[in-house]
């Protein structure tokens, strides 16, 4: 089941063709969509396969952050289990239509005294207020997300 659901998940995300081509623009990959992707019974898993086909289609990359990939894994180890989550680790990983951003410091405080404090009201988790400081640093306008905090933030999200 782990190697047949690696084998899916690159057959839903990589074209070898898209990562030659021009990339038309970068979207930031939550963990929502991602987790639409690999898990066939998420409620969203359909409309992810749409947008993420058509996105990489038109030349897109997505971009990530560790935390991202972190929760992800974490959610799909216990969903899924263990042969699951390092199969779609290791292809996310080795997906060259994700770029992953890093994360130091500064980005961590930034995110926890500007992000989380903004919306303190909010159930925003450190990994959405990383996502979010992430996109304000690279300039990045939309997110790939089933996620109503994106768009709370102030960025747009792909519709299928």
């Amino acid at each position: 089941m782990g190697r047949r659901q690696h084998r899916t998940w690159r057959s839903i995300t990589t074209s070898t063709s898209t990562a030659r081509r021009r990339v038309a623009g970068r979207v930031l990959a939550d963990t929502s969509a991602l987790l639409a992707l690999a898990h066939r019974q998420d409620q969203y898993h359909v409309r992810a396969v749409t947008i993420a086909r058509r996105f990489l289609a038109s030349g897109g990359r997505f971009v990530a952050t560790p935390l991202i990939l972190a929760e992800l894994q974490g959610l799909l180890l216990y969903r899924r289990g263990p042969e699951v989550a390092r199969g779609v680790t290791t292809a996310l990983l080795e997906d060259p239509a994700y770029q992953w951003l890093a994360v130091d410091a500064e980005v961590l405080e930034a995110a926890a005294s500007g992000w989380l404090e903004r919306f303190r009201d909010q159930r925003l988790t450190l990994c959405d207020a990383v996502s979010f400081e992430s996109m304000r640093r690279e300039r990045i306008k939309s997110a790939f997300a089933f996620d109503q905090h994106f768009e709370l933030a102030g960025f747009k999200v792909l519709a299928a």
